[in-house]
């Protein structure tokens, strides 16, 4: 089967103006540092195998999976990207 896992990294909306803030200048930083965290947390907990994770996400979600595979490739086995923000 599947998990899905998907995470509120700081800079979300809904979380109040503080939460919002710690987003601020940390797209594939301290952001990206959030779903490498939850990754780790599915897979300690025993929610996922960690050597079958894949990233996907759309528009900054999708600029967040080209980060990961970039960045952190040991931690993901594949990256999807739909409407992510590149150039």
């Amino acid at each position: 089967g599947y998990a899905v896992l998907q995470p509120n990294y700081r800079g979300s909306s809904g979380y109040g103006t503080a939460f919002t803030k710690k987003g601020r200048g940390q797209w594939g930083l301290a952001m990206q540092d959030d779903l490498t965290d939850a990754v780790k947390w599915a897979a300690d907990s025993g929610l996922a195998d960690a050597k079958r994770v894949c990233i996907v996400g759309g528009s900054y979600g999708g600029y967040a999976a080209f980060r990961g595979a970039q960045r952190d490739g040991a931690v993901y086995r594949c990256a999807i990207s739909f409407a992510g923000v590149s150039d």
